[in-house]
């Protein structure tokens, strides 16, 4: 039994969708990188982790550091959006104190 192969209809004159970036992931295979999109990442935590498990999350982060300064300056920056979700610093501080750090 053969499958029916279906057609792709398109509208004369519409516009062609871009397809996102794929990048090469060696040996032989490419990935695709999905657009950048700093809300959803933030909602997913807001909507998945309790504010104890972020404030958490934060009081781990703090001390980080490596020898990248560009990256200490992405954690830093992590930080204080995570810290922003629980109600600033302040906040975080008495969270993180009530599960014991």
């Amino acid at each position: 039994m053969s499958k029916i192969k279906s057609k792709k209809h398109t509208t004369p004159g519409a516009a062609k969708t871009s397809r996102p970036k794929r990048y090469d992931a060696g040996k032989g295979r490419k990935v695709t990188v999905p657009e950048n999109d700093e809300g959803g990442i933030f909602a997913a935590i807001r909507e998945e982790l309790s504010p104890q498990a972020v404030a958490a999350i934060v009081a781990y982060l703090q001390p980080a550091a490596t020898k990248d300064r560009a990256v200490n300056q992405e954690l830093a920056w992590f930080s204080r959006e995570l810290a922003g979700i629980v109600g600033g610093y302040e906040e975080q501080g008495r969270l993180a104190e009530e599960v014991g750090l």
